[in-house]
């Protein structure tokens, strides 16, 4: 841009003269044409005259760095105050020259100089928004995509789809296999999405086991659940890493510009909170967003809030359910329950508090304190006298994966005076399949100094033989669901039937949780189930009133009669 006719018949003449190598150079004399001919054309470089009567403060370097933030722009001017450089420099040009002074092999070194310190800069801002690990959009390349995106969806009448997906039990994967295969994994997952999106659209990695998936151009929800299917289709197939098959799944939140929100900080937001639902649906699958998921979110963090604070507010007290010998009627356990009483929010479920407890990691001190209570109030009942009964404890996946987990809660029983016997760990079956050999040595290390293991909710995962043989357990624990409809479900009762009929062939202690009838105690009994609970024989009670359960056992043989 030359602002001077004959000063720019110079300069082309200088450049075609005096330079070896070839230059095609396009003249304007005004900052409109330029706008111009680089609205229509791709240019190498601009050069640029800046001097009186021109203004010194227009800023004629950031008019052309809006069109292209990618131009290398050289600027050349009588005007040698370092103000005016200074502020050309600052606006983004990448020299700034003395036409007195300056010779035409200069100004062509700065041009090439320019050119190719502006390629170092993209390509450094290019990998500043790549995420290093899969190659993928990063977080901050995401949100431009997804502003720009919004921008033109608005002027073309589109919908735009976000999707978060979070992988499910990845934690498991990093924890169990180390974080070289989990990695691996994760450049694994990032190709699979790629190949599930058009050209065009965009996947990135927001950190973790966390991605994205901004699809442009969308016609109908519809085409937003194709691709969320065909995403959770491909993640089916093993993922083979050094010679091993790894299956994961994947948890998937959807949300819609503009029918959910028009700003992007809420629509990833909302996404986030379908995601969760997803989790809570199952995993496996994909939930839209819809907006009581806005009041489930705030539900959330109140509780997360109040959670951190419950322990030490003594907020948290046990309630503990019997278990009887089925065929002597003598009280052998019980089951410790967690309740939580809060001033704002009232009698919160576990099925509700438990989850956010896990995922924030709150689970470990409550856990740890659940431990000690309980033990502590079966030491104290040996202390009153009565007769020495089991205390089962369920323990968290989340804390089942910790290292020292069995050093701690052998600590906890022995700080109570509590023989470890009169302890008994309800494990789920998913716990201890998460990792075999992390399982076996937990379980080692727990039985070694004691202390009983349960299998909670048996019937509702893996079931299987193989696995029994390998843990050292002493309990399963029939699971509700089966129990409940015994007596009208022929499926039901022939799976609890054989569940009995294996842990007698195994040699294993077996009970029934969930009895509600005589009838289906009696079926039980019939079939050889050696013990069970529920609210036909006792419901969960505080401490106190667990005392006259007690007293009932004592005083007679017929807390309950099964007889015909």
């Amino acid at each position: 841009i030359e602002y001077d006719h004959q000063e720019a018949l110079r300069l082309t003449e200088k450049f075609s003269v005096d330079v070896d190598i070839q230059y095609d150079i396009e003249h304007v004399t005004c900052l409109e044409d330029a706008v111009g001919k680089l609205n229509i054309e791709n240019y190498d470089a601009v050069l640029t005259n800046i001097h009186p009567p021109d203004d010194p403060e227009s800023n004629i370097v950031s008019s052309l760095l809006v069109l292209n933030e990618k131009l290398p722009i050289v600027v050349l001017t009588r005007d040698t105050g370092e103000h005016l450089a200074l502020k050309v420099i600052q606006s983004g040009a990448q020299d700034f020259l003395n036409s007195s002074t300056t010779n035409i092999h200069q100004i062509i070194h700065a041009l090439d100089h320019a050119i190719r310190r502006k390629k170092v800069e993209h390509h450094l801002a290019y990998y500043a928004q790549i995420d290093n690990l899969t190659g993928l959009a990063n977080r901050s390349l995401f949100k431009e995509r997804l502003t720009r995106a919004l921008i033109r969806a608005d002027r073309n009448k589109k919908i735009v789809a976000l999707m978060v997906i979070d992988i499910d039990r990845f934690k498991y994967v990093n924890d169990s296999l180390g974080h070289e295969v989990g990695d691996q994994l994760l450049k694994l997952i990032a190709k699979r999405l790629t190949y599930c999106i058009r050209e065009g659209d965009t996947v990135a990695r927001l950190g973790g086991d966390e991605f994205t998936v901004l699809l442009e151009d969308v016609s109908h929800i519809g085409d937003a659940s194709l691709v969320a299917n065909k995403i959770l289709e491909a993640m089916m197939k093993p993922f083979v890493i050094n010679g091993e098959e790894l299956y994961i799944t994947p948890s998937i939140g959807i949300t819609l510009y503009p029918v959910d929100d028009t700003r992007a900080q809420f629509l990833l937001r909302n996404a986030d909170n379908a995601m969760y639902r997803a989790k809570q649906g199952g995993r496996n699958c994909y939930r839209f967003y819809t907006t009581d998921m806005d009041q489930h979110l705030e539900e959330r963090v109140q509780i997360e809030s109040r959670l951190r604070h419950a322990v030490a507010n003594k907020e948290f007290q046990l309630h503990y359910q019997p278990k009887f010998n089925i065929h002597d009627n003598q009280l052998v356990g019980a089951e410790a329950l967690l309740r939580w009483d809060n001033a704002d929010l009232g009698v919160v479920s576990p099925a509700v508090f438990i989850p956010v407890a896990e995922e924030t990691g709150l689970i470990q001190p409550i856990t740890e304190w659940v431990v000690k209570e309980a033990c502590e109030q079966n030491a104290n009942w040996q202390l009153k006298g009565f007769k020495p009964i089991r205390m089962s404890v369920n323990l968290s996946p989340k804390q089942f994966t910790r290292t020292d987990i069995a050093g701690t809660i052998f600590h906890q029983i022995i700080h109570a005076d509590l023989a470890p016997k009169y302890v008994e760990l309800e494990i789920t079956e998913g716990a201890l399949m998460e990792d075999v050999n992390k399982s076996q040595e937990v379980l080692k290390a727990l039985k070694k100094w004691g202390i009983r293991i349960s299998i909670d909710d048996f019937g509702t995962g893996y079931s299987s033989l193989s696995y029994l043989k390998k843990f050292p357990i002493d309990t399963l624990k029939i699971d509700q669901s089966f129990v409940r409809d015994i007596m009208v479900d022929s499926d039901d009762a022939a799976i609890v039937s054989a569940i009995i009929a294996m842990t007698q062939s195994l040699k294993l202690n077996v009970i029934a949780e969930g009895v509600e009838t005589e009838d289906q105690l009696r079926f039980l009994a019939s079939k050889g189930c050696n013990e069970a609970q529920g609210y036909f024989l006792g419901k969960p009670v505080a401490a106190t009133e667990f005392e006259s359960i007690f007293l009932s056992a004592h005083t007679s043989n017929n807390v309950y009669s099964i007889a015909s």
